[in-house]
């Protein structure tokens, strides 16, 4: 009697989705964190800027897979948004900087520290990418 052939699992394109998905939250989460941290705590030192770094390349790791970029493009619309998504998250980043150099750092009595800065720019840059991805998926398709 002849053995049933073996199935071998095979590594699909939803398998990098799911791993990319994973990857970009878990890093995300680990950013956010991180910058709540920075932010009460007052403080980088120690081990969080470890945690950060550890943040950072999941996130970066698996952030174009997630947008839709990775070559070859498997669907020009998700591309479409995603690149409109990671746009209009640097536009939010740039006017934060921009909003804390001219309040805290130019005019006012307020300061704010460093990591305090810091903080704030992870936070803003890794919910405004994930959320803004999450409702340009939602309305649709993007015009050119």
């Amino acid at each position: 009697m002849k053995e049933k052939d073996e199935i071998k699992p095979t590594k699909g394109k939803n398998d990098d989705l799911v791993s990319a998905k994973t990857s970009v939250f878990l890093g995300g989460a680990l950013l956010i964190g991180c910058g709540v941290v920075m932010i009460m705590g007052d403080t980088i030192g120690d081990l969080l800027w470890l945690v950060a770094l550890m943040g950072l390349g999941l996130f970066g790791g698996g952030l174009f897979e997630f947008l839709g970029l990775s070559k070859p493009l498997k669907d020009e619309r998700v591309a479409r948004i995603g690149t409109r998504a990671a746009t209009y998250s640097w536009y939010a980043t740039l006017t934060l900087v921009g909003f804390m150099a001219m309040v805290f750092g130019m005019g006012g009595g307020h300061k704010i520290t460093m990591p305090q800065a810091v903080g704030a720019t992870l936070i803003v840059m890794v919910a405004s990418i994930l959320l803004l991805n999450w409702r340009l998926g939602r309305a649709g398709d993007l015009e050119e």
